[in-house]
């Protein structure tokens, strides 16, 4: 009877010792997805959105010219550019973070960050054109709306790609560390995850 009471034993406590690394794996993959990983994914759609914002922004700032009547309102749309330049910034660099370890992440980190400096850098061109020009509401200066132009060109075809690479990166993660614990549930009997 001692025999078979002590294989009881010994069983009961490798099933806990099993259960206690599964639930270990699990609870580590969901420290990963919950607080790493799926945050990112929303960093990088919330960084997505603040450029088109800022691109938003711009073109308001053409718009208004350099007529006094809209004085009020071209100061508003400027300081909205800048809060989102600087939602804009704070997202990059916390989507960097995520990033260490993900070459193709990193790839996509490197080149919004490149492409961010020339957009911001035409916009500011765009914005100097428009004031010296003094062009009036609603009529901006040929040299102005070309260097918007090239701006907006830019964030569409290489921003924002580069932006949805990086979310693509952290959505792989996200999947990858969710697929890996699901395997390791699974195969260790716990069940559905």
């Amino acid at each position: 009877m001692r025999g078979l009471t002590g294989v009881c034993l010994a069983a009961l406590l490798t099933a806990g010792a099993v259960t206690a690394t599964v639930l270990g794996g699990a609870r580590e993959g969901t420290d990963t997805i919950g607080h790493r990983a799926a945050p990112q994914v929303v960093r990088s759609a919330d960084l997505y959105f603040a450029l088109n914002d800022m691109d938003a922004q711009a073109a308001n700032l053409l718009l208004f010219g350099a007529d006094p009547d809209f004085a009020v309102a071209r100061g508003q749309t400027l300081d909205t550019y800048e809060r989102s330049r600087a939602r804009a910034d704070t997202d990059l660099q916390r989507v960097a973070e995520a990033v260490v370890g993900d070459p193709a992440g990193q790839r996509a980190v490197q080149t919004v960050i490149g492409e961010l400096g020339r957009y911001e850098g035409r916009v500011a061109r765009a914005q100097l054109l428009e004031e010296q020009a003094k062009a009036p509401a609603g009529k901006p200066s040929a040299e102005a709306l070309a260097a918007y132009r090239e701006a907006t060109d830019l964030l569409r075809q290489r921003l924002l790609p580069a932006v949805d690479e990086v979310t693509t990166a952290n959505s792989a993660t996200v999947e990858r560390i969710y697929g890996a614990q699901r395997a390791i549930s699974v195969r260790g009997g716990g069940g559905s995850w």
